[in-house]
Protein backbone atom coordinates (compact mmCIF):
# COMPACT_ATOMS: atom_id res chain seq x y z
CA UNK A 1 0.00 0.00 0.00
CA UNK A 2 2.69 2.55 1.23
CA UNK A 3 4.48 1.68 -2.70
CA UNK A 4 1.02 2.62 -4.18
CA UNK A 5 0.73 6.06 -2.73
CA UNK A 6 3.94 6.98 -2.73
CA UNK A 7 3.55 6.08 -6.82
CA UNK A 8 0.40 8.22 -6.68
CA UNK A 9 2.42 11.01 -4.90
CA UNK A 10 5.03 10.89 -7.24
CA UNK A 11 2.67 11.00 -10.33
CA UNK A 12 0.64 14.00 -8.77
CA UNK A 13 4.09 15.31 -9.04
CA UNK A 14 4.53 14.84 -11.93
CA UNK A 15 1.35 16.15 -13.54
CA UNK A 16 1.71 19.11 -11.65
CA UNK A 17 4.93 19.89 -13.40
CA UNK A 18 3.93 19.37 -16.45
CA UNK A 19 0.99 21.51 -16.09
CA UNK A 20 3.55 24.00 -15.07
CA UNK A 21 5.63 23.30 -18.18
CA UNK A 22 2.67 23.44 -20.58
CA UNK A 23 1.48 27.07 -18.56
CA UNK A 24 4.82 27.83 -19.53
CA UNK A 25 5.52 26.41 -23.06
CA UNK A 26 1.69 28.36 -23.78
CA UNK A 27 2.79 31.74 -22.60
CA UNK A 28 5.93 31.70 -24.08
CA UNK A 29 5.32 30.58 -27.99
CA UNK A 30 2.77 33.24 -28.28
CA UNK A 31 5.53 35.45 -28.15
CA UNK A 32 7.69 33.79 -30.42
CA UNK A 33 5.04 33.23 -33.22
CA UNK A 34 4.28 36.57 -32.69
CA UNK A 35 7.24 38.21 -31.90
CA UNK A 36 7.38 40.05 -35.55
CA UNK A 37 5.61 43.63 -35.51
CA UNK A 38 1.94 44.01 -36.86
CA UNK A 39 -0.68 46.33 -38.39
CA UNK A 40 0.12 49.75 -39.11
CA UNK A 41 3.38 49.56 -37.98
CA UNK A 42 4.33 46.24 -39.54
CA UNK A 43 2.98 48.02 -42.67
CA UNK A 44 5.38 51.32 -41.98
CA UNK A 45 8.20 49.63 -41.48
CA UNK A 46 8.86 46.76 -43.32
CA UNK A 47 6.28 47.48 -46.54
CA UNK A 48 5.69 51.04 -47.42
CA UNK A 49 9.72 51.70 -47.59
CA UNK A 50 10.02 49.03 -50.63
CA UNK A 51 9.86 50.15 -54.23
CA UNK A 52 9.87 48.79 -57.65
CA UNK A 53 12.52 49.83 -59.57
CA UNK A 54 12.87 49.28 -63.64
CA UNK A 55 14.74 50.34 -66.50
CA UNK A 56 14.20 48.72 -70.16
CA UNK A 57 12.88 45.55 -69.70
CA UNK A 58 14.22 44.49 -66.68
CA UNK A 59 13.97 45.34 -62.87
CA UNK A 60 14.36 44.63 -58.95
CA UNK A 61 13.23 46.55 -55.81
CA UNK A 62 14.80 49.54 -53.99
CA UNK A 63 14.51 50.33 -50.60
CA UNK A 64 14.17 54.27 -49.48
CA UNK A 65 16.94 55.35 -46.74
CA UNK A 66 16.94 59.26 -47.35
CA UNK A 67 14.53 61.87 -47.98
CA UNK A 68 15.18 65.15 -46.18
CA UNK A 69 15.02 68.93 -47.22
CA UNK A 70 18.17 71.40 -46.58
CA UNK A 71 17.93 74.40 -44.55
CA UNK A 72 18.39 76.52 -47.58
CA UNK A 73 15.75 74.73 -49.63
CA UNK A 74 13.22 73.68 -46.84
CA UNK A 75 10.64 72.62 -49.76
CA UNK A 76 12.83 70.58 -52.21
CA UNK A 77 13.65 67.15 -50.87
CA UNK A 78 16.59 65.19 -51.97
CA UNK A 79 15.37 61.28 -52.19
CA UNK A 80 17.15 58.03 -52.39
CA UNK A 81 16.88 54.38 -52.97
CA UNK A 82 19.31 51.63 -51.98
CA UNK A 83 19.57 48.96 -54.23
CA UNK A 84 21.50 45.95 -56.09
CA UNK A 85 24.01 47.09 -58.91
CA UNK A 86 22.35 44.50 -60.93
CA UNK A 87 19.19 45.68 -60.63
CA UNK A 88 20.41 48.46 -62.76
CA UNK A 89 23.14 47.45 -64.28
CA UNK A 90 21.39 47.52 -68.29
CA UNK A 91 20.62 51.51 -67.60
CA UNK A 92 24.96 51.92 -67.47
CA UNK A 93 26.86 52.01 -71.02
CA UNK A 94 30.55 51.86 -71.46
CA UNK A 95 31.64 52.75 -75.10
CA UNK A 96 34.88 53.67 -76.64
CA UNK A 97 34.79 56.91 -78.72
CA UNK A 98 37.39 58.68 -79.89
CA UNK A 99 38.13 62.13 -78.62
CA UNK A 100 39.59 64.47 -81.15
CA UNK A 101 41.11 66.91 -79.05
CA UNK A 102 43.11 63.59 -76.94
CA UNK A 103 43.48 61.92 -80.41
CA UNK A 104 42.77 58.78 -79.25
CA UNK A 105 40.25 56.35 -78.19
CA UNK A 106 38.84 57.30 -74.41
CA UNK A 107 36.18 55.50 -72.25
CA UNK A 108 32.56 57.63 -72.12
CA UNK A 109 29.95 56.06 -69.84
CA UNK A 110 26.37 57.27 -69.61
CA UNK A 111 23.84 56.22 -67.63
CA UNK A 112 20.45 56.44 -68.74
CA UNK A 113 17.10 57.17 -66.53
CA UNK A 114 15.82 54.35 -64.23
CA UNK A 115 12.28 54.53 -62.44
CA UNK A 116 11.14 53.91 -59.68
CA UNK A 117 7.64 53.11 -58.69
CA UNK A 118 6.46 54.37 -54.76
CA UNK A 119 3.10 51.89 -54.08
CA UNK A 120 0.19 53.37 -52.96
CA UNK A 121 -2.13 51.36 -50.77
CA UNK A 122 -5.94 51.43 -49.01
CA UNK A 123 -7.09 49.50 -46.05
CA UNK A 124 -3.25 48.86 -45.04
CA UNK A 125 -2.33 46.16 -47.21
CA UNK A 126 -4.31 46.57 -50.70
CA UNK A 127 -2.13 48.01 -53.50
CA UNK A 128 -4.06 50.35 -55.61
CA UNK A 129 -1.55 51.65 -58.00
CA UNK A 130 2.04 53.66 -57.93
CA UNK A 131 3.45 56.89 -58.33
CA UNK A 132 6.23 56.34 -61.00
CA UNK A 133 9.07 58.90 -60.88
CA UNK A 134 12.06 59.41 -63.25
CA UNK A 135 15.31 58.83 -60.68
CA UNK A 136 18.96 59.02 -61.71
CA UNK A 137 21.78 56.41 -60.88
CA UNK A 138 24.64 58.87 -58.78
CA UNK A 139 26.51 55.89 -57.03
CA UNK A 140 27.31 52.07 -58.16
CA UNK A 141 30.11 49.62 -57.85
CA UNK A 142 29.95 46.56 -59.47
CA UNK A 143 31.98 44.23 -57.61
CA UNK A 144 30.01 45.34 -54.59
CA UNK A 145 26.58 44.80 -56.27
CA UNK A 146 25.26 48.21 -54.79
CA UNK A 147 23.83 51.30 -56.24
CA UNK A 148 22.44 54.45 -54.97
CA UNK A 149 19.87 56.48 -57.17
CA UNK A 150 18.28 59.41 -56.02
CA UNK A 151 14.66 60.29 -57.49
CA UNK A 152 13.96 63.69 -59.77
CA UNK A 153 10.58 64.36 -57.75
CA UNK A 154 11.28 66.79 -55.21
CA UNK A 155 8.83 66.12 -52.63
CA UNK A 156 8.88 64.18 -49.57
CA UNK A 157 8.59 60.38 -49.56
CA UNK A 158 6.57 59.36 -46.99
CA UNK A 159 8.26 56.34 -45.50
CA UNK A 160 11.89 56.14 -45.05
CA UNK A 161 13.26 52.90 -43.57
CA UNK A 162 14.96 52.74 -40.17
CA UNK A 163 18.65 52.89 -41.07
CA UNK A 164 20.61 52.09 -37.63
CA UNK A 165 23.32 53.16 -35.98
CA UNK A 166 26.54 51.86 -37.22
CA UNK A 167 27.77 48.62 -35.43
CA UNK A 168 24.32 46.97 -34.95
CA UNK A 169 24.86 43.76 -34.12
CA UNK A 170 22.37 41.09 -35.02
CA UNK A 171 23.02 37.34 -34.64
CA UNK A 172 22.16 33.33 -35.96
CA UNK A 173 19.05 32.89 -35.08
CA UNK A 174 17.58 36.10 -34.99
CA UNK A 175 14.59 36.86 -36.50
CA UNK A 176 14.26 38.33 -39.91
CA UNK A 177 11.95 40.08 -42.39
CA UNK A 178 13.02 40.25 -46.51
CA UNK A 179 10.40 42.44 -48.57
CA UNK A 180 11.16 43.12 -51.78
CA UNK A 181 8.64 42.86 -55.21
CA UNK A 182 9.06 39.84 -55.86
CA UNK A 183 8.47 38.63 -59.83
CA UNK A 184 7.62 41.94 -60.18
CA UNK A 185 4.68 42.21 -57.69
CA UNK A 186 3.82 44.77 -55.26
CA UNK A 187 5.99 44.44 -51.97
CA UNK A 188 5.72 40.87 -50.73
CA UNK A 189 7.60 40.32 -47.05
CA UNK A 190 8.47 36.50 -45.78
CA UNK A 191 9.54 35.32 -42.68
CA UNK A 192 12.43 33.93 -41.12
CA UNK A 193 15.66 33.89 -39.30
CA UNK A 194 19.18 35.04 -40.01
CA UNK A 195 21.14 31.24 -40.31
CA UNK A 196 24.29 32.30 -41.28
CA UNK A 197 27.13 35.28 -41.11
CA UNK A 198 29.76 36.30 -43.01
CA UNK A 199 29.25 33.56 -45.76
CA UNK A 200 32.32 34.58 -48.55
CA UNK A 201 31.90 34.98 -51.80
CA UNK A 202 34.56 36.45 -54.40
CA UNK A 203 36.36 37.70 -51.00
CA UNK A 204 32.96 39.27 -49.43
CA UNK A 205 30.84 39.35 -46.71
CA UNK A 206 27.21 38.01 -46.85
CA UNK A 207 25.01 36.88 -44.36
CA UNK A 208 22.31 34.40 -45.10
CA UNK A 209 18.52 34.65 -44.19
CA UNK A 210 15.63 31.51 -43.88
CA UNK A 211 13.55 34.49 -44.99
CA UNK A 212 12.45 34.03 -48.66
CA UNK A 213 14.11 35.46 -51.56
CA UNK A 214 13.22 35.03 -55.45
CA UNK A 215 13.73 36.61 -58.49
CA UNK A 216 13.20 40.26 -58.24
CA UNK A 217 13.89 40.31 -54.19
CA UNK A 218 16.56 42.06 -55.26
CA UNK A 219 17.58 45.32 -54.20
CA UNK A 220 15.23 45.54 -51.10
CA UNK A 221 15.55 45.08 -48.10
CA UNK A 222 16.00 42.43 -45.01
CA UNK A 223 14.65 43.71 -42.00
CA UNK A 224 15.64 42.76 -38.19
CA UNK A 225 12.06 41.79 -37.41
CA UNK A 226 12.12 43.13 -33.72
CA UNK A 227 13.20 46.47 -34.53
CA UNK A 228 11.81 47.06 -37.90
CA UNK A 229 16.07 48.70 -38.92
CA UNK A 230 17.38 47.78 -42.23
CA UNK A 231 20.30 45.32 -41.64
CA UNK A 232 21.37 44.65 -45.54
CA UNK A 233 20.44 43.67 -48.97
CA UNK A 234 18.54 41.36 -50.16
CA UNK A 235 21.70 39.76 -53.46
CA UNK A 236 21.85 36.02 -54.44
CA UNK A 237 19.85 33.12 -54.32
CA UNK A 238 21.54 29.40 -54.06
CA UNK A 239 20.56 27.87 -57.69
CA UNK A 240 20.70 23.88 -57.78
CA UNK A 241 19.90 21.71 -60.72
CA UNK A 242 18.17 22.90 -63.50
CA UNK A 243 18.13 26.68 -62.48
CA UNK A 244 15.82 25.37 -59.06
CA UNK A 245 16.36 28.22 -56.34
CA UNK A 246 16.95 27.37 -53.01
CA UNK A 247 14.79 30.44 -51.57
CA UNK A 248 15.22 29.96 -47.85
CA UNK A 249 19.05 30.51 -48.02
CA UNK A 250 18.98 34.00 -49.63
CA UNK A 251 22.37 36.00 -48.85
CA UNK A 252 22.65 39.80 -48.58
CA UNK A 253 24.64 42.24 -47.84
CA UNK A 254 25.02 43.41 -44.36
CA UNK A 255 24.24 46.75 -43.24
CA UNK A 256 27.95 47.77 -42.03
CA UNK A 257 29.53 46.96 -45.68
CA UNK A 258 26.86 49.80 -47.09
CA UNK A 259 27.73 52.23 -44.78
CA UNK A 260 31.58 51.79 -45.30
CA UNK A 261 30.95 52.19 -48.81
CA UNK A 262 28.89 55.05 -48.61
CA UNK A 263 31.45 56.44 -46.22
CA UNK A 264 34.05 55.99 -49.16
CA UNK A 265 32.09 57.36 -51.93
CA UNK A 266 31.25 60.69 -49.32
CA UNK A 267 27.29 59.44 -49.58
CA UNK A 268 27.49 59.02 -45.77
CA UNK A 269 25.24 61.65 -44.91
CA UNK A 270 22.57 58.81 -46.14
CA UNK A 271 22.59 57.43 -42.83
CA UNK A 272 24.79 59.92 -40.41
CA UNK A 273 22.40 62.90 -39.48
CA UNK A 274 25.75 64.40 -38.21
CA UNK A 275 26.54 65.35 -41.68
CA UNK A 276 24.68 67.08 -44.62
CA UNK A 277 24.19 66.23 -48.73
CA UNK A 278 25.30 69.69 -49.34
CA UNK A 279 28.85 68.77 -47.16
CA UNK A 280 29.29 65.30 -48.15
CA UNK A 281 28.76 66.56 -51.77
CA UNK A 282 31.69 69.17 -51.58
CA UNK A 283 33.53 66.57 -50.15
CA UNK A 284 33.25 64.37 -52.81
CA UNK A 285 34.01 66.90 -55.45
CA UNK A 286 37.07 67.73 -53.86
CA UNK A 287 38.20 64.04 -53.57
CA UNK A 288 37.41 63.28 -57.32
CA UNK A 289 39.08 66.88 -58.31
CA UNK A 290 42.30 65.35 -56.18
CA UNK A 291 42.17 62.26 -58.24
CA UNK A 292 42.24 63.43 -61.43
CA UNK A 293 45.62 66.43 -60.29
CA UNK A 294 47.22 63.16 -59.28
CA UNK A 295 46.91 61.09 -62.88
Amino acid sequence: MRTISKTKSWLWVGLIITGALLLICFSVVPSMVYGYMSGLEAHEKYIYPIVRVTQRFTGGSGTLVYSLASLDTPDIYSTYVLTNYHVIANAITIKEEWDSNLQREVKKEKRGIVYVEIFKYRELSTPIGTLKVEAEIVLYNKDEDMALIKLKTEEKADYISILPKSGIQYKVMDETIACGCSLGFPPLPTTGVITRLNFQINSLPYHMSSSQIIYGNSGGAMFLAETGELIGIPSLVPVVGWGTVVTHMGLFIGIQRIYEWLERENYDFVYDDTRTEKECLEDREKDIEKKREEK
